[in-house]
């Protein structure tokens, strides 16, 4: 028997998060939140877009939350590309600002919470309740949200609408969980640190306008009341790190002529024998 044909993965079993699993790749699977994006449009100037997130490498391009114009280059977006944070914002063909974190910010098969946050001043992000350095690319009006960018009218969870076409680009891979947005114009929608801090430890903060827990439903449970419409295919699941790395792994897929599976002490286990 080749070594080649074991495969063993290992992970831990903790914290298990309910969200929705997304495969990547050319075909286009999120959730179309359009309603929510026409809402905050040429209105919102303040607000906070935050999420659970799990990517599976450190390689690909993965929008986690995108919002974009169908007629013209015209989107909000925040994206994990190659285990950076990036956020960018264009009016009318025009970048306003796109900042990004350092390199490697992101681990795979880790849960994260990010929240990208717009004062009206500047924007700023957040992975994991700590505010993060960011490197700017274009920073020409840094005080731009979705007022500015009066245009938009779509929006995806877990893909970007950045091309003016309505096509979606930048589809995510992994795992995405309780998506909230606070929007509006003053600054009670732009989550402070200490805020974003209680949020990324499961405390209530306020009433966001728009909160999907993407637990089994795309239902919306903020005040927008702005549920979600399911593209391609939507997989409900119950994510840890060791069923990130058994569905995402990056040789092959997992399938032999015998798979066994076992935990120890919190930790997953598995490995597959192929036939000889």
């Amino acid at each position: 028997m080749a070594t080649t044909d074991l495969h063993f993965v290992a992970g831990s079993l903790t914290p298990v998060k309910r969200g929705i699993r997304l495969l990547g790749g050319a075909v286009d699977d999120g959730v179309q939140v359009d309603a929510a994006a026409a809402a905050m449009a040429n209105v919102s100037t303040h607000g906070t877009i935050s999420a659970w997130f799990m990517v599976p490498d450190n390689t690909g391009t993965y929008c986690i939350i995108g919002a974009g114009d169908a007629n013209v280059v015209e989107f909000i977006s925040l994206t994990v590309e190659a285990g950076t944070i990036q956020v960018a914002c264009t009016d009318n063909t025009t970048a306003q600002w796109d900042y990004n974190t350092a390199a490697n910010t992101v681990t795979p098969h880790k849960w994260h919470h990010v929240a990208l946050v717009q004062d009206a001043n500047t924007p700023k992000v957040y992975l994991d309740g700590n505010e993060m350095a960011l490197t700017e690319t274009t920073g020409t009006t840094s005080e731009s949200w979705f007022k500015a960018c009066a245009g938009i009218d779509g929006m995806h969870i877990g893909a970007a609408e950045e091309g003016g076409d309505a096509a979606l680009i930048k589809e995510f891979k992994g795992y995405i969980s309780r998506v909230k947005i606070w929007a509006g114009t003053t600054s009670a929608s732009a989550l402070t640190a200490a805020q974003v801090k209680e949020d990324y430890l499961g405390a209530a903060i306020g009433t966001p306008h728009n909160f999907w827990s993407l637990d089994q439903s795309l239902t919306d449970a903020g005040s927008g009341a702005d549920n979600g419409t399911a593209v391609g295919d939507i997989i409900y699941s119950d994510a840890n790190e060791f069923s990130s790395r058994l569905t995402f792994l990056e040789t092959v897929p997992l399938t032999a002529d015998n798979i066994s599976i076992m935990c120890d002490q919190g930790v997953g286990y598995a490995y597959s024998v192929l036939a000889a």
